[in-house]
């Protein structure tokens, strides 16, 4: 079944797309593509954030690459929908990790 990805409209959201210069759609529909191609090709680039529940649901994130910089990118499994509640600049795994226990 095909999930629905829904970016959440939080305080964290905001802030990375009000310091992003570039179109908030252009931005969703790279993340809904690479975010189904992650889930249903290749699973295994997908890493849960250990020791971090969110909504108490296990939080999954993974690198988004868009046109002129990688970011990591936050998100659940609930019911049929994907929700997207994090992206930040970090890249380093175990520091991305630290940010979101903030978070959550």
């Amino acid at each position: 079944m095909e999930k629905n990805i829904i970016l959440e409209n939080n305080l964290y959201l905001e802030k990375f797309f009000s310091h992003l210069k570039i179109d908030k759609e252009l931005v969703y529909k790279i993340i809904c593509e690479n975010t189904k191609t992650f889930i249903y090709q290749t699973p295994h680039k997908i890493k849960q954030v250990k020791d971090c529940k969110y909504k108490n649901k296990t939080i999954y994130e993974y690198k988004l690459k868009l046109p002129k910089q990688a970011y990591r990118l936050a998100y659940i499994f609930d019911g049929d929908d994907i929700r997207i509640f994090y992206i930040s600049k970090t890249l380093i795994k175990a520091d991305f990790t630290k940010e979101i226990a903030k978070v959550v």
